[in-house]
């Protein structure tokens, strides 16, 4: 169970974005601006890791409860 909540966070954190540095996170925000000027990708993205954070939380606290 452990293993599954942070294969979930590790996606959470790929699929936001914010496992870069700042500029890059920056640049990245600009470039995707110019290609898709109302954000529905961006808010896509960003409800699909928030969802999958909240799996990997879910997992991480069963797996500290059945241990």
């Amino acid at each position: 169970m452990w293993w599954a909540g942070a294969v979930f966070i590790i996606l959470a954190i790929i699929l936001s974005g914010t496992g870069v540095s700042g500029d890059r996170m920056r640049a990245n925000f600009y470039n995707e601006q110019a290609a898709d000027p109302e954000g529905k990708d961006r808010k896509t993205r960003w409800k699909w890791s928030f969802i999958l954070m909240i799996i990997g939380l879910l997992l991480f606290a069963i797996s500290m409860i059945l241990e």
